[in-house]
Parts: structure tokens; sequence; C-alpha cells
């Protein structure tokens, strides 16, 4: 019995320490974001903030099956641009177990018309769920290097479907040529190409004019990263944006 007992406080203990650590790390992580936010002219985001934040994020198709919250938020306006730079953690099924942690940053700018698409990395996961299905993949003779890096999709304005969700039925647009898959073809031009070959791993949400910028790893973005991450962002913008 006795042995019992000692058990159960090794594992209260651990639990309680274990808390500990998530409470200092996640201030300490807080602080670094709050310093990289300060150079950046970006401050502390409002609920109201975060709150237009969590509907972005819930309409995008970079997060599929599950639910996300935001963590530490920074926003910024400048030259009429909206930066959003966030942690945030996210899972997917219904076990707080499966929690992840990135990165993302969204930018807002009326210079922005943006059809509906989404750039993530080729995977076999990816890859092999495109060609079984027969998922349409715009692809670049150009660029034959990120057309191996990326999965580049087109979609029509009212198609609100996830076609890597475990619970839709894929489209029909996502077989077939749709209106905007020209658009979006246009819209990526050798210099955004070229940026893109140089930073494998980049995830893009694009749509109006808004897109939503993410590394595809379920780490958060190193602190010393922070603002060139931004910067790259900020590269993206002006040449998506229209001339």
């Amino acid at each position: 019995m006795l042995f019992q007992y000692e058990i159960v406080w090794i594992i209260l203990i651990l639990i309680f320490v274990s808390i500990i650590w998530s409470v200092i790390k996640g201030r300490k992580r807080a602080k670094e974001m709050r310093n990289a936010g300060a150079s950046l002219n970006l401050r502390e985001a409002t609920k109201s903030d975060k709150k237009v934040l969590k509907d972005s994020i819930g309409q995008s198709r970079l997060f599929t099956d599950g639910s996300s919250w935001p963590k530490t938020v920074l926003v910024g306006d400048v030259n009429g641009v909206r930066f959003t730079l966030a942690d945030y953690n996210f899972h997917r099924g219904t076990t707080k177990s499966k929690t992840k942690e990135t990165t993302l940053l969204t930018i807002q700018s009326n210079s922005l018309r943006l059809p509906p698409f989404t750039l993530m990395p080729s995977g076999w996961l990816i890859d092999s769920l495109s060609s079984m299905v027969g998922y349409r993949d715009i692809n670049f003779d150009s660029h034959s290097q990120f057309s191996k890096q990326y999965l580049l999709r087109a979609f029509d304005e009212d198609d609100q479907s996830n076609e890597f969700s475990r619970y839709e039925e894929a489209s029909s647009s996502a077989f077939k040529e749709g209106a905007n898959e020209q658009v979006v073809r246009e819209l990526f031009g050798h210099e955004l190409l070229d940026v893109l070959e140089t930073n494998s791993g980049v995830s893009l949400d694009g749509r109006g004019n808004q897109f939503i910028l993410r590394r595809f790893t379920n780490q958060r973005i190193p602190a010393d990263d922070l603002t060139a991450f931004v910067e790259l962002g900020v590269k993206i913008l002006s040449l998506l944006s229209t001339k």
C-alpha cells in the first residue's frame, strides 16, 4: 500500500513539474515574440484581432480536420497593410495529446486581388493522394524544381471544400480545370517562383485581399528567424500585389 502511495506522489510531482515547465517555456516564448514584434512595429493583439485571426484560420485549407487556438498574437499596420504574426496550437481529432505548435503570418492589403488557391510542399502522402484520385496540380515548365517541391491548387470562388479532409468528399473542381486556374498560373510569375524555390517548405493560402503564410511543420519559427519570416511575407506580398 505504501508503495502505491509513493507511485501516486511521484506521478503528481511529475505532472506539477511538467505544468511549471510549460508555463516557463510559454512565458519565455511570449517574451521572444514581443521583442521581435517591437522591432517590426507590431503590438499585442486585442480580443477582436484574435477573433479575426481564428476566423481566417477556420476558412483556410491549410488546417484540416481539427481545431486551433491562438497563443501569442501580434498585429500591426504599415502603409495600409495589416500584419498578424502568431504562435498557435492546433490538434487533429478529439485528443489533446496530438496538439501541435506552429507559427503563421497573415497579410491583408487592398493591393491584393487573389483568387482562391493553396500552395503546399510536395511529399509522399500529398503526392500519393493527388495522383490516386486525379487532383489537379499547377506546374511550370520554366521552374521544374518548383513543380517538384510544391503542390499548387486553384479553386472556384464558391468552392468551400477541403480536398484533404477526412470528412468531406472532394469537389468536382479538384479534378478538372477551374475558372481560376489560369489566373493563379499567371499570378505565380518567374520572380515569385524563384523565391519559393529557394524557400522550401512554405505553405500559402490566398483569397481576396489576404494570404496566410506558414511553414509546413509542427514547430514554431525560432525567435532568431521571426524577422526573416516576416520579411519573406513582405516579399511575397510585393510579388502578389496588383500592379
